[in-house]
């Protein structure tokens, strides 16, 4: 999460950032988790409709990074997820043990049954190889470790002063 002197640039200002991959390359791949949109998923992706049942949903902004969509979705059974939409099987982005990273176009069929709740996100954050080890290293972000609760409250406007109170309270 951005410290309150990121408060100064306005696109990380009190900013939490899950981060959801690091590539064997060395780049590093987050998303906001705090920044509603003024926007439903019925109006941003149809797709989105098939891992986010409610229409009415809000849609979240997950960084500055492109404007796909994608779910972050808590799962009750993560065996056998691997990404079904590359030639390829690979790992799936797991950054907690039930949190995936579903693409809308992933076929829906291996997810049934299996969503607790889940979120719609567009964009990304993006760092390169060691970059955003560096920003940590000059406290440009704090780090504290998220619950699933974090990733889906009902109050995001609330997240980053909770995560605040939490890093303050590891020190």
């Amino acid at each position: 999460m951005a410290p309150s002197a990121q408060d100064a640039d306005h696109v990380f200002a009190r900013t939490a950032i899950l981060i959801v991959d690091r590539e064997p390359n060395g780049i590093t791949t987050g998303i906001v988790i705090n920044r509603p949109l003024d926007q439903h998923v019925i109006d941003s992706s149809a797709l989105a409709l098939l891992f986010v049942p409610d229409p009415s949903a809000t849609v979240f902004w997950g960084g500055p990074m492109g404007s796909d969509p994608a779910i972050l979705a808590q799962l009750t059974a993560v065996d056998g997820l691997e990404w079904f939409h590359l030639p390829t099987s690979q790992p799936r982005p797991f950054p907690l043990a039930d949190v995936g990273v579903i693409a809308v176009a992933e076929h829906p069929a291996p997810f049934e049954g299996r969503i607790r709740r889940a979120r719609l996100f567009v964009g990304l954050c993006v760092w390169g190889r060691g970059q955003l080890e560096a920003e940590v290293e000059r406290d440009a972000w704090l780090v504290t470790p998220a619950t699933a609760d974090d990733l889906f409250t009902l109050q995001p406007e609330m997240l980053w002063p909770n995560l605040l109170a939490r890093f303050t309270q590891e020190l």
